[in-house]
């Protein structure tokens, strides 16, 4: 849903100018608050301090707006994984890069994960929200390669599913966004060393995570 001009034709919304961006980060609040689907655009509205058609001159909908806050979070997420999954280090320095990189995106930029995480589980057919889906899918997938590679190299216990392990480690990780407050006294740089310490000595010592994973909560579309 484009704008109307004055002479009646549609126009697209603006893709710039500070209160665009002051309305992603409005909305970012407010999706992590009440959740994407609960949220109106009469809300966004109000904490931008604007009408309602006011939001429409930047924005079709809310998918759009998700869309942008997701999205280079995403991307980023995706690229790095690519980039450490290339470097001439071992699978288990690999892991623990891996574990890092996601982990430091929630700092500080942990709303806009929590809403990824929460809301790229959904069922949505929206052309954006399945693009996004491919993304994260993509990055899943690399996950899955990696401790399948570790294994193959005997970094890793080859009697595991590679499958359920990268399930496992990420419902760990994404688990954060449902209760990480960075200003409670713990920051994200100490839950991501807890975090490293945890999966990669857990999974170097051989011990099972198959029950790890199916209590995860993490899942992909298959």
């Amino acid at each position: 849903m484009g704008t109307v001009s004055k002479t009646g034709k549609s126009r697209e919304p603006r893709r710039d100018g500070p209160r665009r961006t002051l309305i992603v980060r409005r909305a970012t609040e407010i999706f992590e608050q009440k959740g994407f689907a609960h949220t109106t655009f009469e809300d966004i509205a109000a904490a931008v301090g604007v009408k309602r058609e006011a939001i429409y001159y930047y924005f079709r909908d809310k998918s759009e707006i998700l869309f942008e806050i997701i999205k280079p979070e995403s991307e980023y997420l995706l690229q790095s994984a690519l980039r450490i999954r290339g470097l001439d280090i071992d699978e288990k320095e690999k892991l623990m890069l891996f574990i890092e990189n996601h982990m430091m995106r929630f700092n500080p930029n942990y709303l806009e994960m929590a809403i990824a995480v929460r809301e790229l589980s959904g069922k949505s057919s929206e052309p954006k929200l399945l693009s996004l889906r491919h993304i994260w899918k993509r990055y899943t997938n690399l996950w899955i390669l990696l401790i399948r590679e570790g294994q193959e190299q005997g970094r890793f216990p080859a009697d595991l599913d590679p499958k359920l392990v990268a399930f496992a480690v990420l419902g760990m990780c994404n688990s954060a966004s449902s209760w990480f407050d960075p200003n409670r006294g713990v920051t994200i740089a100490e839950l991501s060393r807890t975090f490293v310490e945890l999966v990669v000595n857990g999974i170097a010592s051989g011990e099972s995570t198959r029950a790890t994973a199916q209590a995860s909560g993490f899942h992909e579309d298959r």
